[in-house]
C-alpha cells in the first residue's frame, strides 16, 4: 500500500496501530504522528527506546502501550482497550501531539 493511502487513513483515525515490522522501529509511528492519530505501541522498542531525540519520555501523554505477549496470549481486547479510553483523554493526546510533537517533526 503506497505511503499516501496510508497516511490517509491515520488522518481519518483515532488510533494507529504499530505492531512489530521487519525491524523493532517503524516510520509508519512518524507517519501516525504527523497525521494526528495516536499511535497504538505493542513494542517499547518500537518508539519509546529508539528515538528518545525525538519523542517525549512522557509517552502516556500521546501513545497508548498494549503488551504484545498479552494480545497473543488473548489477555487484552485491542479494540476494548481502546474503547475504554476516555474522549477527553484521546482529545487531551491529540493536542499534545499536535502542539508538542507534530512541530518538531514537520
Amino acid at each position: 500500500m503506497k505511503t499516501e493511502v496510508v497516511v490517509g487513513l491515520f488522518m481519518e483515525s483515532e488510533f494507529c496501530l504499530q505492531p512489530l515490522g521487519d525491524s523493532p522501529t517503524r516510520k509508519s509511528v512518524f507517519d501516525s504522528l504527523v497525521a494526528g492519530c495516536i499511535p497504538v505501541i505493542f513494542n517499547p522498542f518500537t518508539a519509546y527506546y529508539q528515538y528518545p531525540w525525538h519523542l517525549p519520555e512522557d509517552h502516556q501523554r500521546w501513545s497508548v502501550f498494549i503488551y504484545e505477549e498479552e494480545v497473543r496470549q488473548g489477555k487484552v481486547d485491542v479494540v476494548e482497550r481502546l474503547r475504554r479510553v476516555p474522549a477527553e483523554e484521546r482529545e487531551e493526546m491529540r493536542r499534545y501531539i499536535v502542539h508538542q510533537i507534530m512541530p518538531g517533526l514537520v
